[in-house]
C-alpha cells in the first residue's frame, strides 16, 4: 500500500507516527500547495513557468551544473565546469564595451535517459532548434537572442554569449531556466511535423496560428494524459510513476542516472517521492501536524502558520520549521497597456500608482502577519542580491497623501462614497492564487484600506495552474487582469528583464503581446527609456562598482514610477522531520533556492544517507522551532 493513499485527501484524520525513524520503503512525502500545469515536455516553460513545476522537476530533470548552498556552481550532467584555470571558458573583447563568452562542455559518459537512450549533444541541439524557432513563445526571449551553440561531437560542445552578461558563465548555465536538454529522440519526430505546418507562417501574421502549433507541441508531451503513460522520459535521479490530479505526483528513483552517485550509494537515499498537493494551506498545516507530510515545499506552508503555535508547540523532538531568506518578492502587478480598462482606471498614470500604494499599510501588515520578520519591499531587486539598494523612494501609509493624488488625476467621491471620473467608478477585480490563506487575508485587509479612500477592489482567485498558464498571466494586452497579487523568485544574475521594455544591447522586446506570441517577462507593459538603458547597460558591465551603480539608479526610477506595488521580501519556511537530511536550502541553491537542488542526495539517517549538508550553517537561515 502507498503511504498517501492511507490519509484522507484533505488530511484531515492523519495519525502521527515515529518522527525519528525513516519509512521502511524508504520514501519521502513532501507537502505542497499547488499543482503544475504541466510537466517535463514543457522544457522552454512556454505554457507554465511555475514554482512548483520547477521545484518538482529538479528531481525529474539534471541540469548541465547547478549552484549549491553557498552560490557555487558545481557540474552535474557535465564534467567540469568551465573556468580559465581549465581554459573551458574564453571571454574576448569585441567593441563598445561588450564582450563574448564561450563556454566549453564535455557530457559525462555513459548518461542515458531513463528509457535507457543515450544523452548527447543531440538533446542539446534539439533544445537551442526549437528555442530558436520562428515566432516561439519565450518566457526569457533575451537569453535565445543572445546564445548560440556549436556541437562538436556527441559529448563535448560550446556554447556562446554574446554580448556576454556579467553572470552568464555562472547563473546563466547553472539554472539555464529552461533547461539545456530535451529528448530528442522522443519528440523531435512530432517536432519536424510542426516545423512543416509552420514552414509558411509569419510570425507578423501568423502569430495565432504559430502559438497554438507551439503550445499543442509542449502540451502534448506535458500532459497529465502523457505523463500517466509512462513514456515521458527523464534525465535526473527521479521518474514519474503516476499523476493523481489535485492529489499527489508520485516518483521513484531513475536506475539509468549515473551523473552522481551519493556517498554510500544511491540505495541508502530516498528512493521514492511523492509531491501530495492539498492546495488549502490551512488543510497542509492539519496534514503536517498529524504526521503524514515529510517535508514540505517552497509554496506550501505560509509565513504566519510557519510561526503558528499550534505548529511551534508540537515541533520539538520531532520536526524542524524553517525560515530561509529567499529573493522571492511578493508584489501586485498593474495593468498598464494601452486598453480602455486601463485608460479607465488611470493605471497609466504614476499618480494613481502611487495613491494605491500609500493607501495600504505594508508595515503594519508584515508586523501582524510575520513578526515584522520579513521586510517591507520598495523595489523589484531582492534584499539578498549584491545589487539591492535600499536608497529609493519609499511609500509609508498616508491615505490623505493616496486621496490628494487621485484627486488631482481627476477622481472624486461618488453618491455611495466610491470615486468617479468620467463617468466611471474606480473599481476593479485583484487576483490571486486561491487556497493561499497569506494572500487572500492579505487580499482582504488591502480591499478594505482601499474602501477608506474610495476605491471599490473585489476578490477574483484562482489555482496556480489557472492563473499562472499562458494563456492568463500573459495576456495583460487583452484585459485579462488588471491587477494581480503573486510572488517572483528571481535569480543571482538580476537584468531587469523584467521591468524592461525593451533591451537596449540586443533589441530584445519584453512585454508579452499578440504580435511578439506573448513572449517575456514584462506582463504589465512598463515602459521607461532610462530604466532600459541603465539595465541593460548594467548587464554587460563587468565591473561590481559600476554595475551596482547602475542598478541603483535604475531602482530609483523604478521606485518613483512604480509599475507594481512592492509588498514584500518573502522567506521561504520549509518544515521536515527530524531524521530527513540533505532536504536543505539557501536563497540561491540551484539558482532559485528551493529545497531539492539535489534530489539524489536526500534521504533517513535512520536509512544510512549521509549528512553532507547543515541548514543552520546556510546564511540567512532560522530554525523556528528552537
Amino acid at each position: 500500500m502507498k503511504r498517501w493513499s492511507k490519509f484522507t485527501v484533505l488530511g484531515l484524520s492523519l495519525v502521527a507516527g515515529a518522527a525519528l525513524a525513516g519509512p521502511s520503503d524508504n520514501s519521502l512525502i513532501i507537502g505542497a500547495s499547488q499543482e503544475p500545469t504541466v510537466l517535463g515536455g514543457d522544457f522552454l516553460n512556454v505554457i507554465s513557468n511555475q514554482v512548483i513545476k520547477t521545484e518538482i522537476e529538479q528531481y525529474l530533470n539534471a541540469p548541465l551544473t547547478t549552484l549549491n548552498l553557498n552560490s557555487e556552481q558545481i557540474p552535474v550532467l557535465v564534467t567540469e565546469v568551465p573556468s580559465e584555470a581549465n581554459k573551458r571558458l574564453r571571454l574576448t573583447d569585441i567593441g563598445n564595451g561588450k564582450r563574448r563568452l564561450q563556454l566549453d562542455y564535455t557530457l559525462k559518459p555513459g548518461l542515458k535517459w531513463s528509457d535507457g537512450n543515450d544523452i548527447s549533444t543531440d538533446d542539446v541541439a534539439f533544445v537551442f532548434e526549437v528555442a530558436k524557432a520562428k515566432g516561439m513563445a519565450l518566457v526569457n526571449p533575451d537569453f535565445w537572442s543572445r546564445v548560440s551553440l556549436q556541437v562538436k561531437d556527441k559529448q563535448n560542445f560550446t556554447v556562446t554569449f554574446e554580448p556576454a552578461y556579467y553572470y552568464d558563465a555562472t547563473v546563466s548555465m547553472a539554472g539555464a531556466s529552461p533547461n539545456l536538454i530535451a529528448p530528442s529522440h522522443l519528440m523531435r519526430p512530432e517536432w519536424e511535423k510542426v516545423k512543416a505546418a509552420t514552414q509558411n507562417l509569419s510570425p507578423d501574421k501568423d502569430a495565432t496560428k504559430l502559438n497554438e502549433l507551439y503550445r499543442n507541441f509542449f502540451q502534448q508531451f506535458g500532459s497529465q494524459a502523457f505523463i500517466n503513460s509512462g513514456k515521458m522520459v527523464w534525465s535526473g535521479p527521479f521518474k514519474v510513476t503516476r499523476w493523481s490530479a489535485n492529489n499527489a505526483i508520485e516518483m521513484v528513483r531513475n536506475p539509468n542516472f549515473t551523473a552522481i552517485t551519493p556517498q554510500g550509494g544511491a540505495d541508502k537515499y530516498v528512493q521514492k517521492v511523492t509531491f501530495r498537493i492539498i492546495q488549502n494551506t490551512n488543510s497542509l498545516l492539519v496534514a503536517i501536524l498529524g504526521g503524514g507530510i515529510d517535508a514540505t515545499e517552497a509554496t506550501s506552508i505560509t509565513g504566519d502558520q510557519a510561526r503558528s503555535k499550534q505548529l511551534l508547540s508540537r515541533a520539538p523532538g520531532r520536526y524542524d520549521v524553517w525560515a530561509v531568506a529567499n529573493p522571492t518578492w511578493e508584489h501586485i502587478d498593474i495593468n498598464k497597456f494601452p486598453i480602455q480598462q486601463v485608460k479607465d482606471l488611470t493605471f497609466d498614470d504614476k499618480r494613481t500608482r502611487q495613491a494605491l500604494l500609500y493607501a495600504i499599510n505594508r508595515e503594519a501588515w508584515v508586523k501582524a502577519f510575520f513578526d515584522g520578520a520579513e521586510p517591507v519591499a520598495n523595489s523589484w531587486v531582492a534584499n539578498v542580491n549584491p545589487l539591492f539598494t535600499d536608497n529609493v523612494t519609499k511609500y509609508p501609509y498616508n491615505p490623505e497623501k493616496a486621496k490628494q493624488l487621485l484627486a488631482a488625476v481627476g477622481w472624486k467621491p461618488g453618491p455611495d462614497g466610491v470615486l468617479v471620473r468620467n463617468g466611471k467608478r474606480f473599481e476593479f477585480e485583484l487576483v490571486t492564487t486561491s487556497g493561499n490563506s497569506v494572500r487572500e487575508r492579505t487580499q482582504q485587509l488591502f480591499i478594505e484600506q482601499w474602501k477608506q479612500v474610495g476605491i471599490s477592489v473585489k476578490p477574483n482567485n484562482a489555482p496556480s495552474a489557472v492563473v499562472f498558464a499562458d494563456n492568463f498571466i500573459q495576456r495583460g494586452s487583452e484585459g485579462k487582469w488588471m491587477t494581480f497579487m503573486f510572488a517572483w523568485t528571481s535569480s543571482l544574475g538580476e537584468d531587469g528583464s523584467l521591468f524592461q521594455y525593451k533591451n537596449t544591447i540586443t533589441g530584445t522586446v519584453n512585454v508579452p503581446t499578440k504580435e511578439n506570441n506573448y513572449a517575456g517577462q514584462n506582463i504589465g507593459d512598463w515602459r521607461n527609456d532610462e530604466f532600459d538603458k541603465l539595465t541593460s547597460q548594467g548587464s554587460i558591465e563587468f565591473d561590481e562598482a559600476k554595475r551596482k551603480q547602475l542598478f541603483a539608479q535604475a531602482q530609483q526610477i523604478w521606485a518613483e514610477d512604480v509599475p507594481a506595488l512592492p509588498l514584500r521580501f518573502r522567506s521561504n519556511y520549509y518544515v521536515t522531520k527530524k531524521d530527513l537530511v540533505n532536504y536543505v536550502g539557501s536563497a540561491y541553491s540551484g539558482v532559485n533556492g528551493y529545497p531539492g537542488w539535489n534530489p539524489w542526495e536526500i534521504g533517513w539517517a535512520s536509512r544510512g544517507a549521509v549528512k553532507l549538508y547543515d541548514q543552520t550553517k546556510v546564511s540567512g537561515s532560522t530554525n523556528l522551532a528552537k
